[in-house]
């Protein structure tokens, strides 16, 4: 208990919802004048709590509040100060953990006045002030939803810089430079590369993502004083991800995860291409920013032979015999399944790539790129299909603001058409399968050039279109590391 005589110990918290600049700008002032009316009051200030950049409405975690509660838990304080009530709290659930701690502290405010929590009074007035509160911020929310829709209605961008963009007079504009990396990418995603595989091409390019950020001190912790520089980063699987998967970049607005029309902007990569490619990130078993090239150039390549298993051989890395008593580690591809077929990758990843090779280097080859996997006026009819529903989702969506629809028909009409625009990406996909042989001279004699240019998902990708290898397991008496391979073991069954 404090006597009379003893100093008042006083605690100043301050808080700002935003502060873009970093500077803290915003607590210092508060600090300034809670300091200020300390020292009228001839209050001696202890501890002073602050939460810089931090709202207090929407719910997250206020270190500062949390360390200003536990001080007035542990009786540490007498008083406290602060620029005005809301700074406070805004929500009846930080004011009740405030009521339960703070029953015989002083509470003094430079713009809201006194709070006295000892009286029935008092806790009402501090009641009546935390939800007037809480409405402006839940109005100021409400305002700032509807401002937002309202530019997505619009078309106009949510974002100010973006890969592929740079700063214009009117607007973003394309980057010369990347775009062609960006148009690279879709296509070869398309062309059955993986993410792994555009992360090496934008890296290599030198294309390497980019943020502004302050320099850290010896803690880790931003120097708010310094001044922001540009960070690049290679690019990482989940990245691309979900870059590719930004609506922006095919120059189309989104809000909430909704397309809602054409962006105020050009698009980076054709609309249809776009849609194409979101079909391939979301099939089932891709989730999004999984890594899908494997470790081994063929491993769920291989079909194992062995009677009544059908499984997939994979690799992995064994200690092999090299001869006169030499030993040394090679990848030998192995069923896990049934355990009886192996071969060593040495002796059958020539073997695919030859025959790979072979098959897309005869005259025919280019018949494969025909009309049983490009027809050019189903193309266009799936076009104009995708283009029609698109059109009706808008009719939906001005059928629900005027009146003409419930909430629950406006959903059950959306979710049908969404249904029938997934089912149009996936037909579009088997139309568009002839870009994975995209870039391959077929027909010629540098075929095989090519196809070991190719990279492990891609050239798997090619694999699965043209054939099934199975592997047979070795006959008795023999070993899969022995010197005499039976190219006969590989048995190729081609597609088309």
């Amino acid at each position: 208990m404090r006597t009379a005589k003893q100093p008042v110990r006083a605690a100043i918290y301050t808080r700002i919802s935003l502060d873009k600049s970093g500077e803290r700008l915003g607590v210092q002032r508060q600090l300034d004048d809670c300091a200020a009316l300390a020292d009228r009051l001839g209050w001696s200030v202890i501890e002073r709590f602050d939460d810089n950049d931090l709202s207090a409405y929407s719910g997250r975690t206020r270190p500062g509040f949390e360390a200003l509660l536990d001080s007035l838990k542990r009786g540490e304080i007498d008083a406290l100060i602060c620029w005005h009530p809301d700074r406070l709290y805004r929500s009846l659930k930080d004011l009740v953990r405030l009521l339960d701690v703070a029953e015989a502290v002083e509470i003094r405010t430079v713009n809201g006045g006194d709070l006295d929590l000892s009286t029935a009074t008092g806790k009402m007035l501090a009641t009546i002030l935390g939800s007037v509160s809480f409405q402006e911020s839940a109005h100021k929310a409400e305002r700032q939803r509807s401002a937002a829709a309202q530019r997505a209605a619009n078309g106009k961008p949510q974002w100010k810089r973006a890969f592929g963009y740079v700063a214009g007079e009117n607007g973003p504009e394309i980057d010369p430079e990347i775009q062609p990396l960006v148009e690279q990418a879709y296509a070869a995603v398309l062309a059955g590369s993986s993410l792994s595989d555009i992360c090496r091409l934008w890296n290599d390019a030198g294309a390497l993502t980019q943020r502004w950020v302050r320099p850290k001190d010896s803690k880790g912790n931003p120097i708010a004083s310094a001044e922001p520089v540009l960070e690049r980063r290679p690019w990482t699987a989940p990245q691309v991800s979900n870059f590719l998967r930004k609506p922006r970049n095919a120059g189309l607005r989104d809000y909430q995860g909704e397309i809602v029309g054409k962006g105020q902007w050009p698009a980076l990569v054709d609309e249809d291409q776009w849609h194409q490619v979101q079909g391939v990130l979301d099939a089932p078993g891709r989730a999004p920013g999984r890594k899908t090239v494997r470790k081994h150039l063929l491993t769920g390549v291989l079909k194992c032979g062995k009677p009544g298993c059908g499984g997939y051989l994979s690799g992995q890395w064994v200690m092999q015999s090299k001869g006169g008593g030499a030993k040394a580690h090679s990848i030998t591809y192995a069923c896990k399944g049934c355990r009886g077929c192996s071969v060593r990758a040495e002796h059958v990843e020539p073997l695919v790539y030859r025959a790979i090779a072979g098959r897309l280097a005869m005259a025919d080859a280019a018949d494969l790129l025909k009309a049983e996997h490009h027809d050019e006026a189903e193309t266009q009819k799936l076009r104009a299909e995708r283009m029609t529903l698109l059109a009706r989702l808008d009719e939906i969506a001005d059928e629900r603001a005027d009146g003409l629809l419930t909430g629950q028909q406006a959903q059950r009409a959306t979710a049908r058409i969404s249904d029938k625009l997934a089912e149009i990406d996936q037909r579009e996909q088997s139309q568009e399968r002839r870009r994975v042989l995209d870039g391959i001279p077929l027909g010629t004699e540098k075929v095989a050039e090519a196809v070991e240019a190719l990279s492990p998902d891609r050239l798997r990708a090619v694999i699965d279109l043209l054939a099934e290898f199975t592997v047979q397991p070795v006959g008795k008496g023999h070993r899969v590391g022995g010197a005499r391979f039976d190219p006969d073991r590989v048995q190729v069954a081609w597609r088309r």
